[in-house]
């Protein structure tokens, strides 16, 4: 089912190099040809907020952008990997609106997780042979449970609250007024302007079903599936990669390759997560969001002995990443670093400006850790090209399919001033480039240097062979790729720091040299 280059991809929003999905494009074809074989492009739907991931349709194309002639031009040259949202959709989307307006009423009613959805023991419309009495049962019992402020909270009992995994603080129901007189609580897992879907109801299904073919048209390669961990919720559990979250993702994956489509779960957690995950029928693709950290604490301290380790044993069918429109991932790497180890790459990545998420929230240290850090790459670097640079070839030649987010593409900073005007901690790794400002970075020598290493990543035969890790001392790194007669090889010295990759050449027969750092 493989579909995809063995090439870098970008990471980009559709507006953010060159204002729109044409300057995207242009950007691509102008300053950096043969740098990628995929493009992901984050989401050009219609959206209400979340920079598009509050998402009103998969139907359509935000007009500020483009339109489907413009994705589909983008696709006609490069691997085309596209969002679905499964978690939840906009609270401006015409189906909650119409929830909004017609409540219990409403043809979408059961679409959404209410309160009392969520805590209804009694599954199920159809209850032949009890008459009215448990709709009664039913209804008595949901009152006291609205009234209870002692063993509930907005309805659900906090002893099932306190189970649920959450990227935020306290309940995930939002309680909202409804035209027919009732206030609900709804499922929100991010935001009020999120509205999370009920993965098990036919209509959600039939709406997936319709965007993915709608997507396979305009010539789709992989579907990045948005906060999938979270999309399926029972009472009882945690609510996150649940087996029946594994089920859902297992039934995206079979519509998704019936249309052409390979899938590519987002997920942050645990490590072994990632690994059971990358082994359930169906995923082709995991992310690597282990290696960032792993990463950067070899950089700092310059020994790469976590790093190795993960090396090791981590899956092969892997997107790896060093920078998202997320940030940095820190839950990922826990169990693979001490604590203390964590702490201090958080702490380093303070200095270089990261943190924003606490600076924006007033969040505790505690709770702004756990999650993930705001800040580019090459900020977390101490803006270094030597450590930048040497970074993103251990990335390119780890197994996988590596990504490079287009902010890392032209080594960029963090943007205080825009995260100063919006308050929004992502906003410090979201600067929209005009094609000045791209003109410009791209004569940087940092940025021409990663460019000349796409450009290798992407035409040596040998990252189509076989994965060697060599046996080095804890402050090197030795990472080998062959295929029959021809070969490169990355040696890097983290103390040092430096990088070189030795190589053979089919063109002149001989031993080439490409010094990274």
């Amino acid at each position: 089912m493989e579909k995809l280059k063995n090439k870098v991809q970008l990471i980009s929003y559709p507006d953010s190099l060159g204002g729109n999905l044409r300057g995207l494009h242009t950007v691509l074809t102008k300053y950096f040809n043969g740098a990628f074989g995929g493009v992901h492009i984050l989401p050009f739907y219609p959206s209400s907020s979340g920079r598009g991931f509050s998402i009103l349709t998969h139907l359509e194309v935000d007009p500020v952008f483009g339109d489907w002639n413009d994705i589909s031009e983008v696709a006609k040259n490069f691997d085309l990997v596209c969002d679905l949202s499964v978690n939840h959709i906009s609270s401006q989307s015409a189906q909650f609106k119409d929830f909004m307006e017609k409540g219990k009423e409403s043809e979408f009613a059961d679409w959404f997780i209410t309160n009392e959805k969520f805590s209804r023991r009694i599954r199920g419309k159809k209850r032949k042979g009890w008459g009215d009495f448990l709709p009664t049962v039913e209804k008595f019992v949901n009152f006291l449970r609205r009234h209870d402020r002692v063993l509930h909270r907005q309805g659900v009992n906090i002893w099932i609250l306190k189970k649920n995994h959450s990227p935020r603080a306290g309940s995930p129901f939002v309680e909202f007024p409804m035209g027919d007189g009732v206030t609900r609580g709804v499922w929100c897992t991010f935001s009020k302007d999120q509205i999370d879907l009920d993965v098990e109801n036919e209509g959600v299904r039939r709406m997936f079903e319709q965007a993915i073919k709608g997507l396979a048209k305009k010539g789709t390669k992989m579907l990045r599936l948005g906060a999938v961990g979270y999309a399926s919720k029972k009472r009882g559990t945690d609510n996150f990669m649940t087996p029946q979250t594994y089920k859902f993702i297992q039934w995206i994956a079979e519509v998704a390759h019936e249309n052409g489509i390979i899938i590519l779960p987002q997920v942050h957690h645990h490590h072994t997560t990632k690994i059971k995950l990358s082994k359930t029928e169906g995923v082709d693709r995991v992310y690597d969001f282990v290696l960032p950290m792993l990463m950067l604490r070899a950089v700092y301290s310059g020994n790469a002995k976590y790093l190795k380790n993960w090396i090791k044993i981590r899956p092969h069918n892997q997107i790896t990443v060093l920078d998202t429109h997320d940030g940095i991932g820190v839950v990922d790497v826990a169990d693979l670093m001490p604590k203390g180890e964590i702490e201090n790459t958080v702490n380093k990545l303070r200095e270089y400006g990261g943190n924003a998420a606490m600076r924006s929230t007033g969040m505790g240290k505690k709770d702004s850790n756990i999650y993930q850090q705001n800040i580019t790459f090459y900020s977390a670097v101490g803006a270094s090209d030597e450590k930048y640079l040497l970074s993103r070839a251990v990335q390119f030649f780890i197994p996988g399919i590596p990504q490079v987010y287009y902010v890392g593409l032209l080594a960029g900073e963090n943007d205080e001033e825009n995260f100063k005007q919006s308050g929004v901690g992502k906003d410090l790794m979201r600067h929209n480039y005009t094609f000045e400002e791209v003109e410009e970075n791209y004569k940087r020598d940092v940025v021409q240097r990663l460019y000349k290493l796409m450009k290798f990543r992407n035409s040596h035969e040998a990252f189509d062979g076989f994965f060697t890790l060599g046996n080095t001392n804890d402050k090197k790194l030795t990472l080998r790729w062959d295929k029959d007669e021809v070969f490169c090889e990355l040696r890097v010295d983290f103390e040092a720091p430096n990088a070189v990759i030795e190589y053979s050449d089919k063109k002149t027969g001989g031993v080439e040299f490409l010094e990274v750092c």
